[in-house]
């Protein structure tokens, strides 16, 4: 998982002055920029300043007055998609043939011969890939999809070869029964079938000489640490929430906690794919789908199964079919944005327009205890309610005027588009709307967390950090969002198929803070990049001790000689040595891929926790065993389970 500030850049179109340009050029050209930011910072409350841009871009018709479906379903299309995906596929691309296959699943309408041929030409790029289960997952829709009766024996020749080399033997020679009913409605001469029927009966004899990538491992179990906590399940029992005048809410621990520790684990309230994994991962709840199922009326997303695309639709995207072309292509409206729009949608249509309007009404005024915030009425911090994710910091009140009344206008797009779409919003109930929304934008902008996954052979998509992980989402974690920063975090944060867990990088001593990274590491930027960075984005100046020493870049550290290590215990220094000589053992070996490392995890936790009590930081050999670590959690994501809470 990169870091969110990186994560937040790449998603970002890079036009933030064209697109603030968009709503001010009217007014520049009037020379009426300085009467209307005056205007706007003196009105009393976030309604009246919402209602004010509303009208005034209204009046100088900035905001959209169409609205049309995102790239309806049209077989033609498919077509040519899917024979561009055959060329690659008869040239052995099959990772970007199952790419191309994919998009043609999407775009083609359900129900139709063309679906089918999608769905079955899908299925022979996942069994070329050994992707065996979904593979026959594939095969199994097609049949049901309106597949040609005379090539379906091509189909189920496919599906004995898959549940072979699965280890399902006797399921093969069942499947091969149904194989050979089909080959004789076949097109073609009886010689050819009589070899077809041969080859497949000589491919039952053989040996089963391939590794199937079904047969894993026995998975390894995440916990959290000590259990759940009783009114925040999010996080372990040793962790609690605490309020402070200078850092707002944050969360400590009630115990020490060891490197390797689980201390949440978090499924985000809503999130928004890039548009580069819309082809692999589940537009619901973010887990890689290398044969997903598409929604059924746009060509825009995929989903994992069934489940997942009644649970999206229901939950905001029946609107986000309709308003994502007029959306995306309208000035300002970039990921962020997006994940705002999210928000909402899935709010709105989770409480109904008037219970969402009467809960931000009764939050605006909430005059409890700043800590118990975002609790509901049993005294639970819940990741998929709304009040905890609209009671988190946005920062308003620190913004320039100009920046908010950019992100006004977004708000006013939004509820044009929205209105479009079919949203029924009242007047009387329009100033709240955007008033909230304008809020729910801030929110994101300060709290909006990003997620990686491997770049494996599975999915090679166009765009990525490093040729090793490809961002997939950017998402709204009202639990993690609690979180301060440091540049020397004592937790880090990994994505296992969309839920979030975050394990301890240090040993972390009772009654101390939780920090997390905002993106900028003491290793890795410069204090005063650090520094600007963090205040433009996050609204306040860092503090950490990394920050106040001037801790070096790790390009200083790992030139310092050994020479220079400052011990401050009397720990035998062989027993140094040793263990320290083991840490640059493994970490050879994962460069020249001899190992993923997982199974020296245990040990570098330990070797971790060895440098912590007993050297003083910094250090570049504790930034190499923090590290290695990070890379062994990303890069073996798919070997773990997380239990059910």
């Amino acid at each position: 998982m990169f870091s969110d500030i990186e994560v937040m850049n790449m998603f970002h179109k890079g036009s933030n002055i064209v697109d603030r340009l968009f709503y001010m050029e009217c007014f520049q050209k009037k020379e009426m920029m300085g009467e209307v930011y005056v205007a706007f910072a003196k009105l009393p409350t976030a309604r009246d300043k919402f209602l004010y841009t509303y009208n005034l871009l209204k009046k100088y018709k900035k905001l959209p007055t169409e609205c049309k479906l995102t790239n309806p379903k049209n077989n033609k299309k498919a077509r040519k998609i899917r024979a561009d995906a055959n060329i690659k596929f008869q040239n052995a691309e099959f990772n970007s043939a199952l790419f191309e296959y994919n998009k043609s699943v999407m775009t083609a309408k359900i129900d139709t011969e063309d679906y089918a041929l999608a769905l079955a030409n899908r299925s022979a790029a996942l069994y070329h890939l050994e992707e065996y289960d979904a593979c026959v997952q594939d095969i199994h829709r097609a049949l049901t999809n309106k597949y040609p009766i005379e090539l379906s024996y091509k189909l189920y020749e496919r599906e004995v070869k898959c549940l072979k080399y699965m280890g399902k033997i006797s399921e093969a020679k069942l499947k091969f029964k149904e194989f050979l009913s089909h080959l004789f409605l076949a097109f073609i001469s009886k010689e050819k079938k009589k070899d077809i029927e041969m080859q497949i009966k000589r491919f039952l004899k053989e040996t089963n000489k391939k590794e199937t990538n079904n047969k894993q491992d026995k998975l390894n179990v995440i916990k959290l640490f000590g259990g759940p906590n009783r009114n925040i399940p999010a996080l372990s029992k040793f962790v609690k929430m605490k309020y402070s005048e200078s850092m707002g809410r944050c969360l400590v621990v009630s115990s020490d906690i060891n490197p390797g520790e689980v201390l949440a684990i978090e499924k985000p309230y809503v999130g928004v794919l890039t548009s580069e994994s819309y082809g692999y991962n589940c537009q619901n709840c973010f887990k890689r789908c290398l044969n997903g199922i598409p929604c059924l009326k746009c060509t825009l997303v995929i989903y994992c199964d069934e489940t997942c695309r009644i649970k999206s639709y229901e939950s905001g995207h029946k609107y986000e079919c309709s308003l994502f072309s007029t959306f995306n292509s309208w000035p300002g409206m970039d990921h962020m944005e997006h994940l705002s729009l999210n928000i909402f949608l899935k709010s709105v249509c989770e409480l109904g327009l008037d219970k969402y309007i009467a809960t931000v009404c009764a939050l605006n005024t909430d005059t409890t205890d700043p800590m118990m915030r975002g609790f509901n009425n049993i005294g639970k911090y819940l990741s998929d309610q709304f009040c905890s994710v609209y009671t988190l910091e946005g920062n308003e009140t620190k913004r320039s005027v100009s920046d908010l009344f950019s992100r006004h206008c977004h708000a006013a797009v939004m509820v044009s588009i929205m209105t479009l779409a079919g949203l029924q919003i009242p007047n009387h109930q329009l100033g709240t709307v955007g008033e909230s929304l304008v809020h729910i934008i801030c929110v994101v902008s300060s709290n909006a967390h990003g997620i990686t996954q491997p770049s494996d052979c599975e999915t090679q998509l166009k765009l990525s950090l490093d040729n090793r992980f490809v961002p997939v989402a950017s998402l709204l974690m009202p639990v993690l969002s609690l979180l301060n920063h440091h540049c020397d975090p004592n937790v880090v944060r990994h994505n296992y198929n969309g839920t979030i867990v975050l394990t301890a990088i240090q040993p972390i001593s009772k009654d101390s803070q939780l920090f997390d990274n905002y993106g900028l590491l003491y290793a890795t930027h410069p204090k005063e990049s650090r520094l600007q960075i963090l205040k433009n984005q996050y609204c306040f100046s860092c503090e950490c001790s990394s920050c106040e020493d001037n801790w070096p870049l790790y390009d200083v550290l790992a030139d310092q000689p050994r020479s220079e290590c400052k011990i401050f215990t009397d720990i035998s220094l062989d027993l140094l040595k040793k263990s320290s000589i083991k840490l640059y053992e493994i970490i050879n070996k994962i460069k020249s891929n001899e190992c993923d490392g997982l199974q020296y995890i245990q040990f570098l936790y330990s070797h971790l926790k060895l440098l912590h009590d007993n050297i003083r930081r910094p250090w570049g050999e504790y930034c190499d065993c923090q590290e290695t670590i990070k890379e062994i959690l990303y890069s073996t994501a798919n070997k773990f389970i997380i239990e059910d809470y």
